[in-house]
């Protein structure tokens, strides 16, 4: 008896991470379903709950916007501060006693806060029997059908079976690990399924803080070639399943690259840019900011107009992946690779092989410090990527060779249009299906240079870790315990009758 109490208190932290507080409030919180019942008397309240989802998905600075990029060291573009703690994942030896565990115990909350209120939005909600108000309560309900399936998608591919909880009491009845497959085929596919016959083709908000029914096809997409490798390794059926997607895309959606890679990542224009289909955006006015700031600056960094320096070099650029990166504009934007700093009171300029740690430093989100020279404050704006339109060219590059064994026009073209604006010489012309996949392989680690853990995600599905990690590969974790997953929060197994992943 006192173990099923315990075991209901365990589920209760996993699930209620909200407080009950008024919808209309700014920023949203969460309350109980039963409060939730009386409130959506309107499409605007249901409006107001979906958009509370993104501001949980935000979860703080150090939440979704900083975890997962923390994450994605495991994979080869980040290089790590000798005085800080992130090389455990970098050697991929991923420990449940290292950094008190916030790398497993943060993203597994933040998540299940986004399913726990998406759960409570859509058993909550009454449809109004009028056609056209229907249609618009769907659509609010099809952007939180979205936000749960991004949850779920995230969670499964860092932890592989998870609870799958859909209502307040399947979560409070001591639910147990579903298997992956099960995640995908019982809420993920049909999640987004609906998202995409509900949501309209602009967004609500006409920017990518709220998704449009391409953004959600977009996730389908991934969803598919994720599923087509590790660990369903569903193949072919599946890589053509994710080619369809982006090709409908590509045909339909009237989306286009931004001109130029630069133009992604400025402040002053990150509500205009088409081509983000979905992205978190942080304002420091409103206090959701990114980590953008002195996280990604040397602490020996300095400022000639501001007379002032001094950064946190949370995050260096792994050198050899540099090197390796292919020269053009693209890789100026992303990389800096010397700068200003004052020893002794004498000001000059030192490369980063001279510098303290001996690392270059990402430059990729220097528009977003609002003038600061990065260093002022790591609370910064911009927007944090999780979907954009070169995301849509590279999963049908990939997808449709894989499919097919064969590069047709469109796949090369995909291919070459990232290239192009990447400022990349030679683009590849090859129509070998081997030369070509590599070739796309490598751009999608390029053209998403630390944007979240997706080069850890690629990587994993591909099942390219010990060929891309092959120095760390074999004395890593992953390799001894034959799987890619992180360990289950110690505080959910302590409070569960679950075994955790196999090696934790």
């Amino acid at each position: 008896m006192r173990k099923n109490i315990i075991s209901a208190i365990g589920c209760l932290f996993l699930l209620s991470t909200t407080s009950c507080v008024d919808l209309n409030q700014e920023p949203k919180s969460w309350i109980t379903e039963e409060e939730y019942i009386e409130l959506p008397t309107d499409v605007i309240s249901v409006e107001k709950a979906a958009s509370g989802l993104y501001k949980n998905l935000w979860g703080g600075n150090y939440e979704f916007c900083c975890r997962m990029l923390r994450l994605g060291a495991s994979a080869d573009q980040i290089a790590s501060n000798p005085t800080k703690p992130l090389q455990y994942l970098i050697d991929m030896q991923p420990s449940v006693g290292l950094n008190k565990g916030d790398d497993w115990a943060i993203p597994w909350k933040n998540f299940f806060s986004i399913i726990t209120a998406s759960n409570k939005i859509l058993n909550g909600t009454p449809i109004p029997s009028d056609p056209k108000e229907a249609e618009k309560f769907n659509a609010a309900l099809g952007e939180v059908h979205f936000m749960r399936a991004l949850a779920y998608f995230h969670l499964v591919r860092l932890f592989g079976d998870i609870p799958l909880v859909t209502t307040q009491e399947e979560g409070l009845n001591y639910p147990k690990r579903s298997s992956v497959a099960d995640i995908y085929n019982k809420i993920i596919l049909p999640d987004l399924t609906v998202a995409i016959a509900s949501l309209p083709e602009v967004s609500r908000s006409k920017s990518s803080d709220t998704p449009s029914k391409w953004a959600a096809k977009t996730m389908l997409a991934d969803v598919y070639l994720t599923m087509a490798g590790w660990p369903l390794k569903l193949g072919k059926e599946y890589y053509a399943k994710a080619a369809a997607e982006a090709k409908d895309i590509i045909n339909r959606a009237g989306i286009s690259l931004e001109p130029t890679y630069a133009g992604l990542w400025q402040e002053a224009t990150k509500t205009t840019v088409k081509e983000h289909l979905f992205a978190v955006h942080n304002s420091t006015q409103d206090k959701t900011y990114s980590q953008y700031g002195t996280s990604f600056y040397p602490s020996s960094f300095w400022s000639v107009a501001q007379n002032k320096g001094g950064g946190w070099a949370d995050y260096y650029a792994e050198p050899n992946y540099m090197a390796s990166y292919p020269n053009g504009a693209r890789k100026d934007f992303n990389y800096m690779t010397k700068w200003t700093v004052k020893i002794n009171n004498v000001v000059k300029e030192v490369t980063w092989q001279e510098s303290e740690h001996g690392f270059p430093c990402f430059s990729k989100y220097k528009g977003y410090d609002n003038g600061q020279a990065g260093f002022a404050s790591a609370q910064s704006g911009g927007l944090t990527p999780i979907y954009r339109y070169a995301d849509v060219l590279l999963f049908y590059a990939e997808a449709s060779v894989q499919a097919t064994g064969a590069v047709d026009a469109l796949a090369l073209d995909c291919l070459q249009r990232v290239q192009n604006r990447a400022g990349e010489s030679p683009v590849t012309t090859s129509t070998d299906p081997a030369v070509f996949d590599k070739a796309v392989f490598n751009e999608y680690g390029w053209e998403f240079l630390i944007e979240g853990a997706k080069r850890w995600f690629q990587i994993v599905r591909r099942e390219k870790v010990a060929e891309v990690k092959a120095k760390q590969w074999p004395a890593s974790f992953f390799k001894a315990n034959n799987h890619y997953l992180f360990p289950v929060p110690s505080s959910q197994i302590n409070l569960t009758d679950w075994s955790n992943n196999i090696g934790y």
